[in-house]
């Protein structure tokens, strides 16, 4: 996982030298600017390898991202799962002061499926992505890595899963084993499938607007942020342009 590491540590340096740019503005799209040649490298030069067999490809990534804190100038995410502004609802189910931060790098699972973080505590900002396309596939006994690679330059067939919660069982296909986990290895394998001007930006699915006063987010009584019925406008989805998808 280091090269994958060394990919998502980009998005820091990115992030503070446009931060430091006072003729730059920082805001959502500013975000989405910083992540981008991370997403690019992680749709098309690499892909995961689990228990060495099979391979995860990657076909469209979202990626979350939330400032800690308040301020005019901070960045939230209201829909993102593991943040401190979700405290308060939280609480009524068990006793947390505050989230911890991720280990740079670690699998965060959830309800809507498995993000890879890639969180800063010293710069109290939560930041992750959403692996929400891929496809499977598998390594026969006899064959080598670099005899089933080349099905990665075919971007129809086999086709991607846009159904983030699949992925489940395709990560981790003899389930997560209590103690020493030696039954799951996964692995980040690099490997040049596409161009990288072949990603495109698209919104994340499934996301609404939350009620807000210049980023003043609202929330009910329960400390729950208020979602609207309107599609959010953030270009956070980083998309491979022309794969084949199952409906």
């Amino acid at each position: 996982m280091e090269e994958l590491i060394k990919i998502l540590k980009k998005f820091d340096t990115n992030r503070d030298c446009h931060k430091s740019d006072i003729n730059k503005k920082w805001d959502e799209d500013a975000v989405a600017e910083c992540f981008k040649p991370c997403a690019k490298e992680i749709l098309c030069n690499g892909y995961f390898l689990v228990n060495g067999r099979y391979i995860i490809d990657l076909g469209c990534i979202e990626l979350y991202y939330n400032e800690e804190g308040n301020g005019k100038d901070i960045i939230k995410d209201p829909i993102m799962y593991h943040t401190n502004d979700k405290k308060p609802y939280s609480t009524h189910y068990k006793e947390i002061g505050k989230y911890p931060y991720f280990k740079f790098g670690s699998f965060n699972l959830h309800q809507s499926g498995i993000d890879v973080t890639f969180e800063n505590p010293d710069k109290e900002y939560r930041a992750s992505f959403l692996i929400r396309s891929y496809r499977v596939i598998e390594k026969g006994d006899n064959e080598t890595l670099e005899n089933v690679e080349y099905k990665l330059n075919n971007l129809s067939e086999p086709k991607f899963d846009p159904h983030s919660t699949h992925i489940f069982d395709d990560m981790f296909p003899n389930g997560i084993i209590f103690g020493d986990n030696k039954d799951v290895k996964i692995e980040w394998k690099s490997y040049n499938k596409c161009d990288k001007n072949n990603i495109g930006l698209t919104k994340r699915i499934n996301v609404k607007e939350y009620e807000n006063d210049n980023g003043d987010y609202k929330t009910d009584c329960k400390g729950n942020f208020i979602k609207t019925d309107t599609e959010e406008e953030r270009n956070w989805g980083f998309k491979i342009n022309g794969i084949h998808e199952h409906k």
